[in-house]
């Protein structure tokens, strides 16, 4: 068996994932919205359900085959994901705390007894039962401490007020018309538009810190969660009571101010109310609609509640099409008076163009009129001159001479000789030829000055397009406040002292962007209080101030945005990056990692840097996200640290995702867009230019040696011959620069980038698509995948060289067996490899089906030990792969996997498998079972 030691550390993996399970279940309300979100969670599930069986933990183990019966039902009952979620939290902190051995986890510590009521969630208070709620609000008739405790919470936070309530505002009018509609009928899009206005209600609410709106909004959400499932049906009374709830909101919020109503009493009323709607008996789904109930006689409602239910309701909107809600935006006045006189001069500019086609037209005509006037001149012509059916002229006897004739005479026969056909015929054409000659003079001055009008109308259709994107721009300082709040509070929890520092709150964003980077930013802000700033003690042993900084800073650079999160603390230690990565099976022992590569190590899935497993920490969750998040916007995120002086995390973003600008290049006949905000250099290399660097060609830009790669080798394409001067574009992404390759670089365009979907999401290291005007669909590269693609192809020489070097090594150490472990799990890992280690086996371990296919290509082994259920390739799919390949054909595999059931070993032994062993393992029998098939 492990040491204590050994156990230790054994366990702390096993708890950090343990809250990568409880983490993904407190997000199951969205997950179970998605497609293939019950497999998402069914996996997280599965995989603890293991290795906790694995450990020894078998009350976790029976919370985790609870939670998968759960999401095995069609719909999963979210409310008992959310029950058995907080039943795990509550073990995970038993165990963490010290629990003397696994088995003592009992069920005392994995489950409160049935009679007694499970605590609350934090900020959830608990349900009261109608009569304590009336009696409760009677007692207090004489004070009314909630509107008290909100007005100070306004008072002291203006700023949230002048943000927060006007969002607030958006969302109770979606939630009255919401309500309107549904009482007249069941209505599914009604219901979901109703359910997101109070979801957001909430989120808002609770992020801003004014958490008795959020608990109000949090109790209607459980009644919308329960009407979406079927279990508690929108009865007219309900409706009332969220009508109840929703001016109870109004009231604390100020929108519909009463002197004389109590806020603490309506709040008490409504709140028990809903909590009646929740206990109330289930209602087939199948049933039809209930008759109409009136409220519950059990309640006895204060006289401001009862004012508040009874008052009239907004009339009902005239029956209309629904169309689905739309996000709004508040547009400065000034800007919109932009957009006015920008459209003005649309329309003039439009009304030039217009009288220039007119002009055209004119021309057209007049150049048609002198075409048709040319063919009949010809034509006639023609007929007179060299038509055979015509008589030959009789020829006439030579004149006399002239002598005797007067002068006058003498002219008209030398006039006459000008009004013969021929003639005739020449004066015409000439005529037609000046016609034409002085139409296309004016056809040039029209089309010049159509050409002007044209540009015209571009310049205003971009100012119009830069107006409509500064419309939706908004100050990135509303979004620092809400940072430096929760950031204090997390400082608290953690007993630090910290000071906020904002700069540049005036930088606008899109509002889009916005949205999308506070999650980002708020992983940032709680990484720099969990792992960056230092306790008081260790600051003044470090000659710091107690007080902890922390800089929120936002600024313009070229056509991006940086926002930058920085602190004063402890920095982070490059060879301690290194030591954890090693330690947690991120890179092997004999990795080579410069200091800029070891801090992208943090940006890594499951990678932490934690020494216990908190709630704030240690999970290895958080800056993954960050960079995920960061990349679909076209952006980048950089770390950048000093030992003991700080750290430095660098987003950068686009101003607005409507227009970018991007470089339009060709590889292999393929034309493709490099982003204008991602490409720091444009250039042509000649042979005399190329160096030789660490990781192959290499090229120097400023004082830097940078890598040269050829695009069409990162893309899979034929390469062309090299030219004497070849096209290459320096690019920065995911914290480094490359240097790539082209066959040519056409010019600068602007495109509108559209998501590649989610059938060839992560297909490539492409960021998205554009269609051109000739509906070609170009791809535009995303440059960190570029250059993380780059380093995996480098990676992948060096493998293989390692694994000519281990196949030379294993003929000479063929005494000792080779065992590919290949499990999701990484505690199942460890414990099942240090297992086989101890054993004199030398053990490779492999993350999924995918990578084991990777060692496989790499190196022999004697035998395959695999679970079922992973992500990208599962274990039956593994093993088709193995018995599909001639030189693993032979391999013996074993099955180690918590499916016990008929139809998964049959499976397996369909595919060849002879030895399917389920978890926990007993440690001699598995050892016993290896070794016996090694010798065979």
């Amino acid at each position: 068996m492990a040491e204590p030691a050994e156990q230790e550390f054994l366990r702390s993996i096993f708890l950090m994932e343990a809250w990568d399970t409880v983490a993904a279940l407190d997000r199951a309300a969205a997950t179970l919205e998605r497609a293939g979100g019950v497999d998402e969670l069914f996996v997280v599930t599965h995989r603890l359900k293991g290795a906790a069986s694995l450990h020894g933990f078998s009350k976790i183990a029976a919370l985790a085959a609870e939670l998968e019966d759960v999401l095995g039902a069609r719909p999963p009952d979210a409310r008992k994901l959310s029950t058995l979620a907080g039943h795990l939290r509550r073990a995970l902190d038993a165990v963490a705390d010290g629990a003397p051995s696994p088995a003592g986890t009992g069920a005392e510590a994995a489950r409160p007894a049935e009679a007694a009521p499970a605590p609350a969630s934090p900020g959830v208070p608990t349900a009261r039962s109608p009569r304590a709620a009336a009696a409760a609000g009677a007692s207090r008739m004489s004070a009314d401490p909630l509107r008290k405790e909100l007005e100070t919470f306004f008072a002291g936070n203006a700023d949230v007020l002048a943000y927060f309530l006007p969002e607030a505002t958006e969302h109770l009018e979606d939630v009255t018309a919401a309500l309107s509609a549904l009482e007249r009928g069941p209505d599914a899009a009604e219901l979901a538009r109703l359910f997101r206005a109070v979801h957001t209600l909430k989120g808002a609410a609770y992020v801003v810190g004014c958490v008795r709106v959020g608990e109000v909004a949090h109790r209607m959400e459980d009644v919308l969660v329960a009407a979406r499932e079927g279990s508690r049906p929108l009865t007219p009374a309900a409706v009332e009571t969220l009508f109840a709830a929703d001016g109870a909101l109004r009231l604390m919020l100020g929108l519909a101010p009463d002197p004389r109503a109590s806020v603490t009493e309506v709040v008490a009323g409504v709140r028990a109310r809903l909590d009646v709607l929740l206990a109330g008996a289930p209602v087939p789904a199948a049933a039809p609609p209930p008759e109409p109930t009136p409220a519950p006689p059990a309640l006895a409602m204060p006289s401001p509640l009862a004012a508040l239910a009874s008052a009239p309701r907004p009339s009902p909107a005239r029956v209309e099409p629904r169309r689905a809600p739309r996000q709004t935006i508040r547009v400065n006045l000034e800007r919109l008076d932009s957009l006015m006189d920008l459209v003005g001069e649309m329309v003039i500019g439009r009304e030039r163009v217009d009288r220039r086609l007119d002009e055209v037209d004119r021309l057209s005509a007049s150049l048609l009129a002198s075409r048709a006037r040319l063919a009949q001149y010809v034509a006639d012509y023609e007929r007179r001159e060299f038509d055979p059916r015509r008589s030959m002229p009789v020829a006439k006897p030579a004149p006399a001479p002239t002598v005797g004739l007067s002068v006058a005479e003498l002219f008209a026969e030398l006039e006459f000789d000008r009004y013969d056909d021929a003639g005739i015929f020449a004066r015409t054409v000439a005529e037609i030829a000046a016609d034409i000659a002085e139409l296309q003079s004016e056809l040039t001055a029209v089309s010049r000055a159509l050409r002007d009008d044209i540009a015209h109308v571009h310049r205003i259709t971009g100012a119009l397009r830069s107006e409509i994107g500064r419309a939706r721009l908004v100050p990135i300082g509303s979004l620092f406040g809400r940072f430096v709040r929760q950031g204090q509070e997390a400082a608290r929890a953690a007993r630090k002292t910290v000071r906020f520092e904002t700069r540049g709150e005036a930088v606008e964003l899109d509002t889009s962007i916005i949205e999308q980077i506070v999650d980002p930013l708020l992983h940032l802000v709680q990484n720099t209080i969990a792992h960056g700033i230092e306790t008081p003690e260790e600051r003044h042993a470090c000659g710091k101030d107690a007080t902890g900084t922390v800089t929120l800073s936002a600024a313009h650079e070229g056509g991006a945005v940086l926002v930058e999160v920085a602190d004063d603390g402890r920095g982070i230690d490059p060879n301690r990056l290194r030591r954890r990565a090693v330690e947690q099976g991120f890179a092997p022992a004999d990795a080579e990692l410069d200091d800029n590569a070891a801090l992208d190590l943090v940006f890594l899935p499951g990678f932490s840097t934690a020494s216990a497993v908190t709630t704030a920490a240690g999970r290895g969750v958080g800056l993954d996200v960050v960079r995920t998040n960061v990349r679909r916007l076209n952006g980048e995120v950089e770390v950048r640290s000093v030992v003991g002086e700080g750290t430095r995390f660098t987003l950068r973003l686009p101003l607005t995702l409507l227009v970018s600008e991007a470089l339009m290049i060709t590889v292999d006949d393929e034309r493709m867009a490099v982003p204008l905000n991602a490409a720091q250099l444009v250039t042509e290399v000649r042979p005399d230019d190329v160096r030789s660097g660490p990781r192959g060609e290499a090229i120097v830009v400023g004082d830097d040696l940078v890598d040269l790669v050829p695009l069409s080798s990162l893309l899979g394409l034929e390469r062309l011959p090299r030219r004497p001067r070849r096209p290459v574009i320096v690019v920065r992404g995911a914290g480094r620069t490359l240097a790539i390759e082209v066959d040519e670089i056409l010019h600068k365009q602007e495109i509108v980038v559209k998501p590649l979907g989610a059938f060839l999401q992560g297909v490539g290291p492409y960021g998205g698509a554009s269609v051109g005007a000739d509906g070609r669909v170009t791809l535009v590269l995303d440059a960190g995948a570029l250059v993380e693609t780059a380093a995996g192809a480098v990676t992948a020489a060096r493998g293989e060289a390692r694994a000519a070097r281990s196949r030379a090594e294993a003929v000479a150490a063929a005494g000792r067996p080779r065992v590919l472990l290949v499990d999701d799990s990484v505690s199942v890992r460890k414990f099942v490899g240090q297992m086989l280690e101890k054993a004199g086996f030398d053990v490779t371990t492999a993350a999924d089906g995918a990578d084991a296919m990777v060692r496989l290509a790499e190196a022999a082994f004697d035998v395959l030990v695999t679970d079922l259920e992973m992500p990208r390739v599962n274990g039956y799919e593994l093993i088709e792969d193995v018995r599909r390949r001639a030189a693993t054909r032979e391999l013996p595999v074993i099955v180690l996997t918590t499916r016990a059931g008929d139809k998964h070993v049959a499976l397996a032994k369909s595919l060849g498998v002879e030895h399917y062993v389920t978890k926990p393992v007993e440690e001699h029998a598995f050892v016993s079972l290896v070794a016996s098939l090694v010798s065979a």
